[in-house]
C-alpha cells in the first residue's frame, strides 16, 4: 500500500492532462485500483485530500492554495473509485467525457441517486442538461429530480465560446432538439428556483451586441412556442401566475412578471383569467401587482370586467404599493365610473385611502376624483372624510372645500415638556436584572446558556458560576453534562466567534471538574478524550481554513482573521476559571446590575470595597468593564457611599469618576481603570497624569472615536463598488501592532476584521461593553457596514442592531453616533431607516442629540450624491412627522439647517421634500427666517418646478 501511495502522490504530481496521457496512465492506473478489495482503496483517501492542496511558507506565514487543474483531474477520477458518495467531494472536476469511461469500468450503488437526486450535492458534478439526458440514454438514469431539471434547463440554450475572450451565442432552438423538453421538463421553471432570469439576461444582452440575429432567451422563445403550437398557450398563461403564489424570490418573480407581459395576452384570454390575476394583489412583491394592474387596466372598459370584485380587493393595495401603482389604480377607476355611474360613491370612499400617503399629488388626484364624482350630501363620504382628516394635506383640503369638513386639528401625541428632566433614568426597578436566587435557579439558568437572546442574560450566569461553584456536588454535575456536551458540539460545528469563545469557556470549566472527577468509570476524563479524539480527526487534510481542533481557553482565537475585539472577554473569562480553580468567590466588577449593560455606581463600589477588605486585586480587564458600564447618575449618593465604604486609590478613583471638579491622584496602581475612568469621564480630555502610563500608547482619538470623515470612493477596476461615509486608517492594523499596549478595551477594535463583527450575535456583546461611549465601536460599524450601494444581509442586521442599542443606551451621541444616525436615514433598508427614525424621536425626547448637526450631516451626505432625497422625505413621512407638537418644531429645525446645505442645483426629489417643509411651517405656524435658506428658495424659484412651492414658502 506504501508504494501504492508513493505512486500516487508521484504520477498526480506529474500529470499532463492530454487525451494520450489520460489512455496511457490514468486509465491504466484506475484499472488497476479497481482489482483491489474497496477497503484497500479507501485507504488512498487521506492521501488524495492532501494532495489537493498546495501549501507553502513565505517570510513566516504560511498560505494554501487549491492543486493544479490537471492534478485535479487525476485525482478526482481517482477519488470516484475510491469513495463513497458523503467523501466525494471532486466530482466537478470530473469531465463528462472522463465520466463516460470510468461509468462503465465501476459504477458504484450511489452514483444514479447522485445524479438524479435534488439533494444540494448534486451541483458537485458539473453536468449540464443534455449530458444528463445521454447519461438516461446510456442506462445509468431512469428519472432526474425536477428541482434538477429547473436547475439546469435555463442553461440549455447556451453555447459557450471557447475562446478566453469570445462572447457565448444562445440558439433556443436546443429547446426542441427532445421532445420531452417541452412536453415535460419546461414546467419545472414554473415550479422551483432556477437561474433562468441570469441566463435569459445574458441571451437578451448577445441580441443587443449582435451576437445572435435574433432574441434567444428562453421567455421570446416560449412565446413564440405559444404561437406556433409547441406549447399550450392557455396552460403557460396559468402557469406563469401560479408563479407568483411559490415563494420565489424577488428576481424570480419580477421575471415571470416581464414575462406575461412578453406573452401578449389578448383581452379575451386577461378576461378569461381574472380571478388569478387578482389573487396576485396579495403578493410580497410590487413589480407583479404593479405589472398585473397594467393588464387589468387593458380591460377596464371591456364587458365582462369584474369591476366591483377589483374595488374590493384593491382595498390592501393602498397601504403596500408604490406610487406607480397607485396611480394605475386611479386610472382604473376613472374608466370605471365612466362605464359605471353607480359606481362613483364606492370609488370615491376606496381613494380616500390615498390620504394616507404624504404625497401631495396622489392625494390631489385623490380630492380631484372626490370633488368630481363624489356626492356633496352623502352622509357616508362625509364620514369617511372625516376620519381622513388628520392625514390630509392643505393643498387636499382646498380642493375638498364643497364638502366642508369640520376643521379638525392634526392628532398630535402628547406634548413633551422641555423643561421638565427629560434625562430617563437610567437604574429603576423595572429594568433590574435578576440574580439566581438559590442553586436550582442556577442550574436551570445554566441549562439556557446557549439559548438566551440578551447578552446581560449570559454575563449574569457566568458570574453566577464563580457563587455557586462551592455549593455544586456530583448529582449536579451530571445535571450539567447536556450542556456540556452541547458546548463540545458547538467546538466541533460552529464558526460563530462569540458563540465558540462561550462554549469553549464552558468546556474550560468542565475541565475543572475532569480534573477532581475520582470515579471509577472517569465520566468526565472519557468525555474529554472522546471529544478531543473527534475534533482532531475533523477534516485535518482540507487546509487551514477548516482544521479544528479543542483548544484551551487560553488559545482560543476567532477564525477567519487576526481580529482581537473578542479577546478582553476572553481575558476575563480566563480569570472567572482561575478564581474557581483557586478557590477565589469574589463577585466580578464588571457584571451588570440593570439592562441593557449598565452597573449603578453603588453597587461598582460595594464590590470593591470587598476585594479591598479582602486585600485582592481585581482582574484589569474585569475593572475596565465595570468603570465603562458605571451609571453616571446619583453621583452624589454615590460619593457619599464611596467616602464611607472605600479608602486610598480605590477611592481617589470613584471620586474621579464621579465627582466632576476632582483630578486624578496618585498612586496609580490600576493604570488601566484610571483611564477608562478618564474615557467615560470626560473623552475629550486627554489628562496629563495618564500620558507615561504604559497602557497609553495609541493617539487619543483611537480610544474616543473621535475621527473625522469624509466619502471613500470605490477603487478602479475593484469588485467593491459599494460608497461608503468612512475608512478608518487603523486598517492598516501591522502599524498599530507595534504601537498598540494591547491593555485597555478600546485597544482591541483596532486591528478589528468585520468578518467577526457581522452578526447582532456578536454585536451586542461588544456594544455592551460600551454603554457610556460606544463611540470607537460605531465608528468601526461605519467604516465596515455603512454602504450606499447594494448592501449585504450582515450590513442591514449588523446597522440595525447598533441603532437598536444606542437605543437601549442612554449616553450622547457624538459624532460617529450621530453619522450612523444620519446615514441610516439614507440607507436603502426600510427596517434600518425606522430604526434611524425612532432613535432621533428618542434621542431628541431624552435631550441626546444635536438636532442641527443631524441636519448639516445630512445635507453634506446628500452633496455626496450618496442616497436618493426621496428616501429621507418618505422616512420623514413615516416615521418622524407628526408624532408631537415638539418633535414637529425639533423637524423644523432639522429640516431648516438640512435644505440650507442642499446643492445650489435642485436635486432630484427636492419639491416633495420642500412640500412637506411647507406642510409643517404650516402646522406650527412658522415662517422662513433663515437667511441662508431664503437666499436658497430665491434661486430655485426659477426653477418652473419648484416654482409654486418656493412661492408658497415666501408667502408664510
Amino acid at each position: 500500500m506504501e508504494e501504492l501511495k508513493k505512486e500516487l502522490e508521484k504520477l498526480s504530481k506529474a500529470y499532463v492532462d492530454t487525451p494520450e496521457n489520460e489512455e496511457k496512465i490514468l486509465i491504466p492506473f484506475i484499472k488497476r485500483l479497481l482489482e483491489l478489495p474497496m477497503k484497500d482503496r479507501r485507504k488512498l483517501l487521506p492521501l488524495i485530500r492532501e494532495l489537493q492542496w498546495i501549501k507553502d511558507r513565505f517570510d513566516g506565514f504560511s498560505s494554501i492554495t487549491t492543486c493544479s487543474a490537471a492534478r485535479a483531474h487525476f485525482l478526482s477520477a481517482v477519488q470516484f473509485v475510491c469513495a463513497n458518495k458523503r467523501e466525494m467531494n471532486m466530482t466537478y472536476h470530473i469531465k463528462f467525457d472522463m465520466l463516460c469511461k470510468l461509468l462503465p469500468l465501476y459504477t458504484p450503488s450511489w452514483v444514479t441517486d447522485y445524479f438524479a437526486s435534488d439533494d444540494e450535492t448534486w451541483i458537485y458534478f458539473d453536468l449540464n442538461y443534455e449530458e444528463l439526458m445521454q447519461l438516461m440514454d446510456m442506462g445509468y438514469l431512469k428519472e432526474i429530480a425536477p428541482s434538477r431539471i429547473a436547475h439546469l434547463l435555463p442553461r440549455i440554450t447556451r453555447i459557450r465560446n471557447k475562446e478566453p475572450q469570445g462572447s457565448d451565442t444562445f440558439n433556443s432552438e436546443l429547446l426542441l432538439k427532445r421532445d420531452i423538453t417541452l412536453k415535460e421538463h419546461i414546467w419545472t421553471l414554473f415550479e422551483y428556483e432556477s437561474t433562468i432570469v441570469y441566463q435569459d439576461d445574458c441571451a437578451k444582452n448577445a441580441y443587443k451586441k449582435g451576437a445572435t440575429t435574433r432574441d434567444e432567451s428562453i421567455s421570446a422563445a416560449l412565446y413564440r412556442f405559444s404561437l406556433d403550437g409547441h406549447l399550450d398557450r392557455e396552460r403557460i398563461l396559468k402557469a406563469t401566475l401560479a408563479t407568483f403564489h411559490r415563494n420565489f424570490k424577488k428576481d424570480m418573480a419580477g421575471w415571470f412578471a416581464e414575462f406575461f407581459e412578453t406573452l401578449q395576452p389578448t383581452a379575451g384570454e386577461l378576461l378569461s383569467l381574472q380571478e388569478e390575476i387578482m389573487k396576485i394583489f396579495t403578493s410580497s412583491y410590487t413589480k407583479p401587482v404593479n405589472i398585473m394592474l397594467q393588464q387589468l387596466k387593458n380591460i377596464a372598459t371591456e364587458e365582462g370586467f369584474r369591476y366591483q370584485e377589483f374595488i374590493e380587493r384593491t382595498t390592501s393595495l393602498f397601504f403596500s404599493s408604490p406610487k406607480n401603482a397607485l396611480l394605475t389604480l386611479y386610472s382604473i377607476f376613472e374608466k370605471i365610473v365612466a362605464q359605471h355611474p353607480e359606481m362613483k360613491e364606492p370609488c370615491c370612499i376606496t381613494l380616500c385611502q390615498l390620504f394616507l400617503k404624504k404625497d401631495e399629488s396622489l392625494q390631489k388626484k385623490a380630492a380631484n376624483f372626490i370633488s368630481k364624482y363624489g356626492n356633496v350630501s352623502s352622509s357616508k363620504l362625509q364620514e369617511t372624510l372625516q376620519s381622513y382628516q388628520p392625514e390630509i394635506l392643505q393643498s387636499a383640503q382646498a380642493i375638498l372645500a364643497s364638502f366642508k369638513p369640520q376643521s379638525a386639528e392634526p392628532h398630535l401625541a402628547e406634548e413633551a415638556n422641555a423643561t421638565e428632566d427629560i434625562l430617563h433614568t437610567i437604574c429603576r426597578e423595572d429594568n433590574r436584572i435578576p440574580f439566581p436566587a438559590d442553586k436550582e435557579d442556577f442550574l436551570f439558568q445554566l441549562s439556557r446558556l446557549f439559548d438566551m437572546e440578551e447578552n446581560w442574560e449570559i454575563e449574569t450566569t457566568i458570574a453566577a458560576i464563580i457563587a455557586f461553584h462551592p455549593q455544586l456536588d456530583k448529582e449536579d454535575l451530571n445535571r450539567m453534562e447536556p450542556i456540556f456536551q452541547r458546548a463540545a458540539n458547538m467546538v466541533a460545528n460552529s464558526w460563530e466567534p462569540y458563540e465558540d469563545l462561550l462554549a469553549t469557556f464552558l468546556l474550560e470549566y468542565q475541565r475543572l471538574w475532569a480534573q477532581t472527577d475520582n470515579s471509577n468509570t472517569g465520566v468526565l476524563r472519557n468525555m474529554f478524550t472522546r471529544l478531543e479524539e473527534k475534533l482532531k480527526g475533523i477534516d485535518k487534510n482540507r487546509g487551514a481554513y477548516d482544521e479544528r481542533s479543542f483548544k484551551r481557553l487560553a488559545d482560543w482565537k476567532p477564525g477567519y482573521s487576526n481580529a482581537t475585539c473578542f479577546t478582553p472577554i476572553q481575558q476575563l473569562w480566563l480569570n472567572v476559571i482561575r478564581q474557581i480553580k483557586g478557590g477565589n468567590s469574589l463577585p466580578l466588577l464588571s457584571t451588570p446590575t440593570h439592562t441593557p449593560a449598565y452597573l449603578q455606581a453603588t453597587e461598582l463600589i460595594r464590590r470593591l470595597a470587598v476585594y479591598q477588605e479582602a486585600g485582592k486585586k481585581p482582574c484589569s480587564w474585569d475593572f475596565q468593564l465595570a468603570i465603562a458600564r458605571c451609571a453616571m447618575e446619583d453621583k452624589e449618593e454615590a460619593i457619599v457611599t464611596a467616602r464611607q465604604l472605600l479608602h486610598d486609590e480605590y477611592l481617589h478613583l470613584c471620586l474621579f469618576l464621579l465627582d466632576e471638579n476632582t483630578q486624578p491622584e496618585p498612586p496609580y496602581n490600576h493604570p488601566t481603570a484610571w483611564v477608562a475612568a478618564g474615557l467615560v469621564k470626560a473623552p475629550e480630555t486627554e489628562f496629563k497624569a495618564f500620558k507615561s502610563f504604559s497602557c497609553n500608547t495609541l493617539p487619543h482619538n483611537h480610544l474616543t472615536g473621535n475621527y473625522e470623515w469624509k466619502e471613500v470612493k470605490p477603487k478602479e477596476n475593484s469588485y467593491e463598488t459599494d460608497r461608503r461615509l468612512l475608512q478608518l486608517d487603523f486598517h492598516k492594523w501591522h502599524k498599530y501592532i507595534e504601537r498598540n499596549s494591547h491593555q485597555l478595551w478600546q485597544e482591541h477594535l483596532i486591528i478589528n476584521s468585520k468578518y467577526n463583527m457581522d452578526d447582532s450575535r456578536y454585536m451586542e456583546p461588544l456594544l455592551c461593553c460600551y454603554p457610556n461611549r460606544p463611540e470607537p465601536l460605531i465608528a468601526q460599524i461605519i467604516s465596515n457596514y455603512m454602504a450606499f450601494g447594494t448592501p449585504q444581509e450582515d450590513s442591514k442586521r449588523t446597522l440595525a442592531c447598533a441603532l437598536r442599542m444606542l437605543l437601549s443606551f442612554h449616553c450622547p451621541l457624538k459624532e460617529m453616533s450621530l453619522l450612523l444616525l444620519s446615514g441610516s436615514l439614507l440607507f436603502v433598508d426600510k427596517t434600518v431607516r425606522s430604526y434611524a427614525a425612532e432613535l432621533w424621536v428618542e434621542g431628541l425626547t431624552a435631550g441626546r442629540i444635536n438636532n442641527r448637526r443631524v441636519g448639516e450631516i445630512l445635507a453634506r451626505l446628500i452633496n455626496m450624491e450618496l442616497a436618493p432625497l426621496k428616501r429621507f422625505t418618505t422616512q420623514v413621512y413615516e416615521s418622524m412627522y407628526k408624532r408631537s407638537a415638539f418633535h414637529n418644531h425639533q423637524l423644523e429645525e432639522l429640516l431648516t439647517v438640512f435644505i440650507s446645505g442642499l446643492p445650489d442645483k435642485p436635486v432630484t426629489g427636492l419639491k416633495q421634500l420642500l412640500e412637506l417643509y411647507l406642510e409643517l411651517l404650516t402646522i406650527n405656524r412658522s415662517k422662513v427666517t433663515n437667511e441662508q435658506l431664503l437666499q436658497r428658495l430665491q434661486e430655485w424659484a426659477t426653477n418652473s418646478n419648484l416654482k409654486k412651492v418656493t412661492t408658497s414658502l415666501n408667502k408664510l
